[in-house]
């Protein structure tokens, strides 16, 4: 195996928590196989030098090699019609055996497309698993999860395009002297023309450490208990798809569903969530907390911490706790 390339996300001058976890588990994955993890970085123009730069932070992550992709376009929403020349750049320069994104929307766009472009494999939130002798086994549950599609990295003639879900692996670690190479992108931007831009209210989620979802069983005030509540912890609320459609088009936006939004907060507060396949696919959240007035919901088999009691009364009297104590 030769190189890795790890896609970064931006959100302002600074990586997303998240591409620095997928380029964790790309470290990893080059230590035990001998390959070079590459920082791949699409952006508007290269970025500043100093203590704590994104080149920095990147080679403190692990990143053998920072590969700089810059063009003015690249400063745009990251799609395929935006970022998509940029990686294919990189990847004609230095041909990977595999690609990681962050399961992000942007790369849900970008990483099935760059497949088909490499005429490679795509897998979505695989699980990864590296054996003693240094093999590389993805696993993907498929149907429902009746069936699992497993491939074997070191049996793959062709390169690998992998989406991880955020919040399931921790950072790497490195020095602070990683190498910059630096490309010039080719058709960047080419037949894209923005006709709009809407500012999308609902993305602190992305990056909340403190997350309350509201789940169907609080009907229309699904999203009210939930931002009551997410107020206390000084995070962000959510509600599942099965509560949306219960209250007003006002959650429409804030839906925590594997097809729709993903999150991964520090911990995870799901009021009245019965813990559907979907919902439960799209949380990564370091720590469960469940409330819930059915002990038999499925969301108490993933929740660290679990309350039998109804939400409503239970998330008033948390707020007040937390009022009471500040």
């Amino acid at each position: 195996m030769a190189n890795i390339l790890v896609y970064i996300e931006l959100a302002g001058d600074r990586p997303l928590p998240a591409s620095l976890e997928a380029l964790g588990v790309g470290r990893r994955i080059a230590t035990r196989l001998g390959a070079t993890n590459y920082a791949l970085l699409p952006c508007a123009s290269r970025p500043s030098y100093g203590d704590d730069d994104i080149i920095t932070v990147l080679s403190r992550s692990g990143a053998d090699k920072v590969v700089l992709v810059t063009h003015p376009k690249l400063a745009e929403a990251p799609l395929h019609a935006s970022h998509g020349g940029a990686i294919a750049t990189a990847c004609g320069a230095l041909p990977p055996t595999l690609v990681l994104f962050a399961s992000t929307p942007g790369a849900r766009d970008l990483a099935p497309r760059l497949a088909a472009q490499l005429a490679g494999v795509y897998m979505a939130e695989p699980g990864l698993a590296l054996g003693p002798d240094g093999s590389l086994t993805l696993t993907r549950t498929t149907h429902g999860g009746h069936w699992t599609r497993t491939l074997r990295a070191d049996d793959l003639e062709r390169p690998a395009v992998l989406t991880l879900a955020p919040g399931r692996a921790p950072l790497g670690t490195g020095d602070e002297e990683s190498e910059v190479v630096v490309l010039s992108p080719t058709a960047v931007g080419e037949g894209f023309d923005e006709l709009g831009r809407e500012v999308d209210a609902a993305a602190p989620l992305g990056h909340a450490r403190v997350v309350v979802g509201g789940g169907a069983g609080l009907g229309a005030e699904a999203l009210g208990v939930a931002s009551d509540l997410a107020r206390a912890f000084g995070g962000e609320a959510g509600v599942t798809l099965a509560a949306a459609r219960k209250t007003s088009a006002a959650s429409a936006e804030r839906v925590i569903d594997a097809t729709e939004r993903r999150i991964a907060p520090r911990l995870y507060i799901a009021c009245a969530a019965s813990g559907s396949f979907s919902h439960l696919g799209a949380v990564g959240a370091e720590t469960v907390v469940a409330i819930n007035n059915d002990a038999q919901a499925p969301i108490f088999e993933i929740a660290r911490y679990g309350l039998v009691a109804d939400a409503r009364e239970a998330a008033a009297a948390i707020r007040a706790a937390l009022e009471k104590r500040d």
